[in-house]
């Protein structure tokens, strides 16, 4: 019996790119379930998803990625899916690599595959301020876990419900670095495999010129405070 799989996809103002995305996936995996979370977009966005036929989840505002984010993944667990992708609506991920992945976990004893920009030696064009925050928060990783993990902001990866409601009960904010870093001092299984990633062509990035100082800020205050809690539920158990 194959195991039943749900996209979910985050979306906020993404009318040039949500139709190749869509479409994208209908033609790579065609088996595959599909639900976009509307996140108070204030363009077209809700209109062509709606019109491609798609499911979608309409938040009353603009909630910010990982609240988007967390709505898909507690509706993909309520839904009883096998497996839980997270997929960006911006069109940077390709389509073809859902499967790689996918079957990555399937194939593995891992609780999460990350589609990761970086592992295996590949290297990614960013701007610098990101770049310098994604490879302090990889060496942070490296100093807490005792491994490194490559691209801890990859907004692609696939999950096993177990991974998912740990993350869902989790008082985080991006699912990124603070999530791997609560999800492996639990002792669940995180691995990368690494995908290609498009530059973005159109629409905004949610990390602006002003989260350059904020977001590696916030980010190490939410690791502390996952780091923390981690070490408790150990204590408690």
């Amino acid at each position: 019996m194959n195991p039943r799989v749900l996209i979910v996809i985050p979306a906020y103002n993404e009318e040039k790119t949500i139709t190749a995305v869509i479409e994208g996936l209908r033609r790579a995996v065609p088996d595959y379930d599909r639900v976009v979370v509307n996140d108070g977009a204030r363009d077209r966005t809700g209109e062509i998803v709606a019109a491609l036929g798609e499911k979608q989840l309409w938040l009353p505002c603009n909630l910010g990625y990982g609240n988007a984010l967390q709505t898909g993944l507690k509706y993909g667990l309520q839904s009883s899916y096998d497996v839980i992708v997270s997929f960006d609506g911006d069109g940077q991920h390709r389509p073809e690599d859902v499967q790689p992945v996918v079957e990555a976990l399937l194939n593995s004893q891992a609780d999460m595959v990350i589609g990761s920009r970086y592992c295996h030696g590949r290297t990614y064009n960013s701007p610098l301020g990101r770049k310098l925050g994604q490879i302090l928060f990889s060496q942070l990783t490296r100093l807490l876990l005792g491994r490194r993990i490559y691209d801890t902001t990859s907004g692609f990866k696939a999950m096993r419900p177990s991974a998912c409601q740990m993350v869902v009960g989790g008082v985080f904010m991006d699912f990124h670095t603070e999530s791997l870093v609560h999800l492996s001092m639990a002792d669940f299984k995180i691995v990368e495999h690494p995908i290609t990633v498009h530059e973005r062509e159109s629409g905004r990035s949610m990390y602006s010129f002003a989260s350059v100082l904020a977001y590696p800020l916030q980010t190490l205050l939410l690791t502390v405070v996952a780091l923390v809690d981690a070490l408790l539920q150990r204590r408690k158990s």
